[in-house]
């Protein structure tokens, strides 16, 4: 992150704005822009921020290549998320790491869910999840879905091998048991369509086929694409295939999320109130163009977690 860095010279105060970046493997630099004896404020600060961030971007050092996909200065920026929630987190209590875990939990169960029409609240949500209580009139679907993103959840951050069958029809089955799901932990047996939607994914017979090939494009690109991209893309890809018969962008969502803490990234989520532009980042991607896409979920990590790891 920037930040304003203060030098005395002869008894006197000047103001820099100043940002680290990495100039190599364990090397780290400064990009420094002189602000004066006063300290700005306002759109002079944000002008200077905004030209450090350019500096380290031009000078920082890449570690991984680049498909194009991810603008630079947000790759900077998750770098920057990354390093600083890893000693935020690092230096909480065990019990207040827990309430963290909890509540984001919460948050992310109550968003996904609420994107694909299940209508709990977010407040009935962490009753159902924090403390167990069934909410006065809630669908026994709905509830159970809540239930059910918690074991998903769960049986991701436990999977410790790679992308493959079992793990997605893992995560398909423990997103939808007890649910009107007509095939809970299997590919779907018939045509779909996707509401609001022109994208018409391809019938059932070429699924297995189409998510053998994902599972090959995973393993040809997750050690070439920045983490980021690979979850944003993978995340798309599974949601074109539309592999099962309801809970896909559940499952989709799941593995992004998978792909960002195997990486050691913040995991995130979609907020039900922006659901428009993720949909419309969608729409893009099945006409061919998947920067939207990964500009959308750059951005949504690193507005979710920029003042968390940026605290005290």
């Amino acid at each position: 992150m920037s930040y304003i860095e203060v030098i005395r010279r002869n008894g006197k105060e000047y103001f820099y704005a100043t940002k680290n970046f990495r100039a190599g493997p364990g090397k780290w630099r400064k990009a420094r822009r002189f602000l004066g004896a006063k300290r700005p404020r306002g759109k002079e600060l944000a002008a200077a921020f905004a030209a450090v961030e350019r500096e380290a971007v031009q000078k920082g050092f890449r570690p991984r290549a680049r498909n194009g996909l991810l603008d630079p200065v947000d790759a900077e920026k998750l770098e920057d998320v990354k390093d600083a929630y890893a000693r935020w987190f690092g230096k909480l209590r065990p019990e207040v790491r827990e309430k963290y875990r909890s509540d984001f939990l919460v948050r992310f169960t109550y968003n996904t869910n609420a994107i694909e029409g299940n209508r709990l609240s977010l407040r009935e949500t962490s009753m159902i999840l924090k403390e167990g209580i069934v909410p006065a009139g809630a669908e026994v679907d709905d509830y159970n879905e809540a239930l059910n993103s918690r074991d998903a959840f769960e049986a991701m951050q436990k999977h410790k091998g790679g992308l493959s069958r079992r793990f997605v029809l893992q995560l398909h089955r423990e997103t939808t048991k007890n649910t009107k799901c007509r095939l809970s932990g299997e590919y779907r047996d018939s045509g779909v369509r996707i509401s609001g939607s022109d994208w018409v994914p391809p019938p059932p017979a070429e699924v297995p086929g189409l998510m053998k090939r994902l599972f090959v494009w995973y393993a040809n690109h997750k050690d070439g694409m920045h983490p980021l991209e690979l979850g944003a893309v993978l995340h798309t890809k599974l949601v074109q295939i539309h592999p099962f018969t309801d809970g896909n962008g559940r499952v989709a969502r799941l593995m992004m999320n998978w792909v960002l803490r195997k990486n050691g990234y913040p995991m995130g989520y979609i907020e039900t109130r922006d659901k428009l532009h993720y949909y419309e980042a969608i729409e893009a991607a099945d006409r061919g163009d998947l920067g939207p896409i990964v500009k959308y979920a750059a951005r949504a990590i690193i507005a979710q977690f920029t003042f968390k790891a940026g605290a005290k």
